[in-house]
């Protein structure tokens, strides 16, 4: 399925889209754009996982969350022992 894309003008230094000019030109990268892409999603995943490790550090100071986690833990080691054979 392709991804949907718009137009946006940005403005980027003109040092870094020299280097990408150059890198594409030696066919170290399919092109300016592909690269543009790429930098985009990496800093968009770099970003979710640092939003998602601040909330699990604010879960882990949240005495009910831990104390709800701790009940399902418990609550599924019957289970997990019946699929082991250990019942």
């Amino acid at each position: 399925m392709a991804t949907k894309t718009t137009r946006y003008t940005a403005t980027l230094p003109l040092d870094h889209v020299n280097e990408l000019r150059v890198l594409a030109k030696e066919k170290k990268i399919p092109s300016v754009n592909y690269a543009i892409n790429v930098a985009l999603d990496m800093y968009i995943k770099e970003q979710k996982i640092a939003e998602y490790k601040a909330q699990m550090e604010n879960a882990s100071k949240d005495k009910e969350f831990l104390s709800r986690t701790l009940n399902c833990v418990s609550d599924f080691i019957a289970i997990d022992g019946e699929v082991d054979g250990k019942w």
